[in-house]
Parts: structure tokens; C-alpha cells; sequence
């Protein structure tokens, strides 16, 4: 459940992000803390929307390890 800041809710996608940089065009710089991709995020123009899918790919590749079996 996201938390309300005022009038805006804070996505809980945050909680598996570190902000890195903020650009002079607006982008931010992220890194994702699961896999340490860096990926670029503005507010206005793509919302969390990506940076949610991208968690739940990133999650999904590293809980299913494959097994090898000789």
C-alpha cells in the first residue's frame, strides 16, 4: 500500500531503488538494488510504471536459479 505524501502517494517500488543522480534535463539516474542496474526515470514522462516491471523481472530471474545436473 503506497504511503500519501501530501497529495501524491509514494510508490512502494522505491523501497528496491537507490536514486543516484538527477539530470539538468530531469531524468533521474536509479540503480535497481536487486541487480544494480542503473536505469533512467522522469516523473512526467514514464512515471513508476517501467521501474515496477522491471523489479518484478529482476526478482523473477534471481528466486529461479536453474539447476544443473551432471
Amino acid at each position: 500500500m503506497p504511503r500519501l505524501c501530501g497529495l501524491k502517494a509514494i510508490s512502494h517500488v522505491w523501497s528496491h531503488y537507490e536514486r543516484i543522480e538527477e539530470g539538468d534535463d530531469g531524468w533521474w539516474k536509479v540503480r535497481c538494488s536487486h541487480c544494480h542496474l542503473v536505469l533512467c526515470y522522469n516523473a512526467r514522462e514514464t512515471g513508476t510504471k517501467s521501474l515496477m516491471r522491471h523489479v518484478e523481472r529482476c526478482l523473477e530471474r534471481n528466486l529461479v536459479k536453474p539447476i544443473r545436473i551432471e
